[in-house]
């Protein structure tokens, strides 16, 4: 797979806009693009960046899942590629990245609550499926997916 972008930790209001653009369009703008584990200690954010502008995003966040039995579990949450950008392994490249730097934290599983239309995406990264189709109010139809690293 050919890097055509940067992966690198950056602050979250440096995503905000990429959040609004792909994943959360209805709310008021970027600004309301925050979620309440942006700013915790546990956080982080990976970025794709192309020509200086943030093309991929993911937040990896402390998150325990009560329907997995590892004890130290991250979250991906908020994980967008700008539409003109799919197809050219951004978002591959962000879950590698991702999970480096999990790795150096002892983390034994990641898990998403993957947008339907995204689990083939997380399937190719080796993310299962547990569970039944469930819906998330204003976003749609979505998957618990998860991975053990």
């Amino acid at each position: 797979m050919r890097n055509i972008v940067d992966i690198k930790k950056v602050d979250a209001s440096q995503i905000r806009d990429l959040r609004y653009k792909v994943l959360w369009p209805h709310l008021e703008g970027p600004d309301a693009c925050q979620i309440a584990p942006d700013s915790a200690d546990s956080t982080f954010h990976m970025a794709a960046i192309a020509d200086g502008k943030v093309v991929g995003t993911a937040t990896l966040i402390v998150d325990i899942n009560p329907r997995f039995t590892e004890k130290n579990q991250y979250r991906l949450r908020a994980m967008a590629t700008d539409p003109e950008m799919r197809g050219y392994g951004v978002g591959a490249q962000l879950v590698v990245k991702a999970i480096e730097e999990l790795k150096k934290k002892n983390v034994k599983l990641l898990w998403c609550d993957a947008r339907l239309i995204a689990t083939g995406f997380y399937e190719k990264q080796d993310f299962k499926i547990k569970g039944r189709v469930y819906q998330v109010p204003k976003i749609g139809p979505h998957k618990l997916m998860y991975k053990a690293l």
